[in-house]
């Protein structure tokens, strides 16, 4: 059977430094890509909110409370103005309290949730991911009272996106930092190999000595550097 070649000091140090180094770097990425996620959701959210809002302006209602009708006409263009290029798309539904249909997309599948109990917005406002027509979509959903001379009553305007522009954001962000951690730990690794090349250089050096040396010479070995005097530098001086 054949014997295992032990592992030599230099590559045992330099995986000592280097391993460590990149399981940081392997964390690192993954709680950076929360965190960048979680950073783009809370930009484009607000994007979501103000567009339910605009859509809010738009309200009217006739009756009240359990008797009141919505009416509502949304133009194209207070969606446009918020979508941010062509490569997310918009969806809204205007619905009463029960579900119905005022307004908008009937398939948006109909807000089935609570609102948050500590939400970052003051408005009663709430967020949730969904699919719609196949696609991950970013919804926002806004309970908008309203009130007119001859009604009042409760709109839910949702507002969804997708998700394309923020992934893209997402990743490139992701992208810039990886490389400049990629090159970061280039530079360390590049440091470590000359650092442990050199530290081991006179132990390679009597490792060869004593390979080349003839089975049974047992002649005095001069040794480059004592470990005495390579340490004395931190040492106390001697009463």
């Amino acid at each position: 059977m054949r014997r295992r070649r032990p592992l030599s000091l230099r590559r045992f140090l330099l995986l000592g430094i280097l391993l460590p180094v990149g399981l940081f770097v392997l964390v690192n990425a993954v709680s950076l890509h929360r965190q960048t996620l979680e950073a783009v959701n809370t930009a484009y959210d607000r994007t979501l909110l103000a567009s339910a809002k605009s859509i809010g302006e738009l309200l009217d209602v006739k009756g009240f409370d359990q008797a009141a009708e919505l009416r509502v006409t949304v133009p194209y263009a207070a969606l446009e103005a918020f979508e941010a290029d062509n490569q997310s798309r918009m969806f809204y539904r205007v619905s009463a309290p029960d579900g119905t249909v005022v307004s908008g997309f009937s398939e948006l599948p109909f807000w089935r949730g609570r609102l948050p109990d500590r939400s970052t917005y003051a408005a009663l406002v709430d967020f949730y991911d969904d699919r719609f027509r196949g696609e991950p979509v970013r919804v926002a959903v806004l309970l908008q009272p309203v009130a007119a001379q001859d009604g009042r009553g409760m709109a839910v305007i949702q507002v969804a996106e997708t998700l394309e522009l923020r992934q893209t954001l997402t990743r490139k962000i992701l992208t810039d930092t990886l490389w400049r951690q990629a090159v970061l730990v280039a530079v360390i690794a590049l440091i470590a190999v000359v650092v442990v090349q050199r530290a081991t250089r006179p132990v390679r050096r009597l490792s060869g000595e004593l390979q080349a040396r003839a089975e049974g010479d047992l002649t005095p070995i001069a040794a480059p550097v004592r470990p005495a005097n390579c340490c004395r530098w931190w040492m106390p001086p001697t009463m």
